[in-house]
């Protein structure tokens, strides 16, 4: 499964909570600086479960692949992994359908979390306990 193209003014930076199975958010940034986007999700790798909780682009940001960019990385967390994910919008239920076409993985909505995950903490600001900027996605295909 190969990643999406992105447009080549928008970084992603992953910030991370350093509780196992805790909450990760990769955060989607224009050329600025300025958070456009984000995927807040949770992998458990004993579990061999991933758990998506949001999902946002701003509205003029929509529709050039953002989403699907920050969903493929996350699922290259976890190759082969079981995932689910809050409840959905029915904007949600048609990219979630439409991402679960496109890599094989279903997404089921409203689901569990399982025990190493915690829903008590809030989620990492977009330069938490630990971030990384991620490399530029090769944009060609």
């Amino acid at each position: 499964m190969s990643g999406p193209a992105r447009p080549p003014d928008v970084r992603f930076a992953l910030a991370a909570e350093a509780l196992p199975a805790g909450r990760q958010t990769l955060v989607m940034l224009d050329a600025c600086g300025r958070c456009v986007g984000s995927l807040v999700f949770r992998v458990c790798h004993p579990c061999g479960y991933g758990y998506i909780d949001s999902v946002a682009v701003a509205t003029h940001w929509q529709g050039q692949g953002l989403g699907r960019h920050a969903l493929h990385t996350a699922l290259d967390a976890a190759v082969g992994h079981t995932w689910a994910t809050s409840r959905q919008s029915a904007e949600g239920r048609r990219f979630f359908a439409a991402m679960a076409d496109e890599t094989e993985t279903a997404f089921t909505p409203g689901g569990a979390l399982c025990p190493h995950m915690t829903r008590d903490a809030g989620p990492p600001g977009p330069f938490g306990t630990r971030a990384t900027l991620l490399p530029k996605a090769d944009t060609t295909g």
